[in-house]
């Protein structure tokens, strides 16, 4: 067979797979569709009714901060008329007998037209039977989540809130309820279990959704104390540490990837290598490249052993600050440190430096490298280096120009 013939079957097979693949997830998803529903809510009866906003009272929202484009869909409700009347329940009071259950922006916008033209006693409203408040909750839920995520603090507590009113339901039941991936609702529940001060770092943006996620479940194997945790959350919310050092300080382990033997051995191969290109003489070079061959050594710097003597460790001449900075000279054992860094800032993608919390550019891939213990340098540098050789697509050359520089 051909080359050709073989390059069109292989296209020939990866296309069957890529339909297979397709077909079961579109049989996936009509098989969930078919499923019975968890209740009866989308059969309540509908009722369009009229009455003063003054009449409606609003639950307390998921949603927080302000509602945006209020006046454009103000004047859009009074140019072309309210073409879906928000949602109320009854509330069996007389004085307040609604109360809002979807349309938070519609029923602000509405307001600003009362406040603008005064309050109108005609208001349209579709009034939906028998809601229960849970009910009401995930009705509400569901619209905020699908118009726009919440933040995942939200999103716990809302869901907590519907599983309060329902002690039956699940995580995977309230994730169908509203749905949201049910990964996702789990995930953001568990973030309540962690100490408050930590959940309110989330809830501010001073801490990622991710890496809070490491940190619960660093107190959860007991890795750290939950009054540990807060003072290193602190640490880094105050600039003192980065996301990377904040996961190490919780016991966070980079997976090894697949093939970690081979991509390992590839990756001391070519540490010996830029040991080699700085210290001088080739036969000396040769001598050391035989000995650590050998075993004598291992792979983790420090004297070098040559014919029974042991000599310093060489230095090398680098500029660990990037382009244009001034050239310093570093210890073998600091090596590791310095590729570390030169892989993230030059290769890796955003999404590994966001998976190991480094954000900035070569000054911050740096210190992060730096800020790991001599032992740990070389086990990322690893698990990083062999996770992107092995993605799609690989480049294996500038990592080795990278690893060699």
């Amino acid at each position: 067979m051909s080359q050709v013939d073989k390059l069109q079957d292989a296209e020939e097979h990866v296309g069957q797979m890529r339909e297979e693949a397709a077909r079961a997830a579109r049989e996936e998803r009509e098989a969930d569709l078919r499923k019975a529903p968890l209740s009866d809510t989308a059969s309540k009866t509908h009722t369009l009714v009229s009455a003063p906003l003054a009449h409606v009272r609003t639950m307390v929202n998921m949603r927080t901060g302000a509602l945006p484009d209020l006046h454009e869909l103000a004047v859009s409700i009074k140019e072309t008329g309210l073409l879906h009347p928000p949602l109320v329940r009854a509330t069996g009071e007389d004085g307040v007998p609604y109360e809002l259950l979807a349309g938070r922006r519609r029923f602000s916008a509405m307001t600003l037209l009362d406040e603008a033209e005064g309050a109108r006693e005609d208001w349209r409203f579709t009034l939906v039977d028998g809601i229960s408040k849970r009910e009401a909750l995930t009705m509400q839920f569901a619209e905020n989540f699908h118009q726009n995520k919440p933040e995942p603090v939200q999103f716990a507590r809302a869901a907590r809130a519907i599983m309060s009113e329902d002690p039956e339901l699940t995580a995977a039941d309230v994730s169908r309820l509203v749905g949201a991936p049910m990964a996702w609702t789990r995930k953001a529940l568990r973030l309540l279990d962690l100490p408050e001060s930590v959940v309110e770092r989330v809830e501010q943006g001073d801490l990622s959704f991710t890496v809070a996620d490491v940190v619960r479940r660093g107190i959860a194997r007991g890795d750290v104390s939950a009054e540990q945790a807060e003072a290193l959350v602190e640490q880094h919310a105050s600039g003192e540490i980065t996301g990377g050092a904040l996961k190490l300080g919780v016991g966070y382990v980079p997976p090894k990837p697949k093939d970690y033997e081979e991509q390992a051995r590839k990756l001391d191969e070519a540490r010996w290598a830029a040991e080699r290109a700085g210290k001088d003489g080739g036969d000396a070079a040769q001598r050391d490249w035989d000995s650590r061959a050998g075993g004598d050594n291992g792979s983790q710097g420090g004297p070098i052993r040559s014919g029974g003597d042991i000599t310093p460790a060489p230095r090398i001449v680098a500029s660990v600050g990037g382009p244009g900075a001034e050239p310093i000279e570093l210890d073998v054992a600091d090596l590791d440190a310095y590729v570390l860094g030169l892989v993230l800032s030059r290769v890796a993608t955003a999404e590994h430096r966001s998976h190991l919390g480094v954000e900035g550019g070569h000054e911050a891939a740096q210190d992060y490298a730096f800020s790991l213990h001599p032992d740990r340098r070389l086990e990322v540098l690893r698990a990083l280096s062999a996770e992107m050789l092995s993605a799609d697509p690989v480049p294996p050359k500038a990592l080795r120009s990278v690893l060699a520089a």
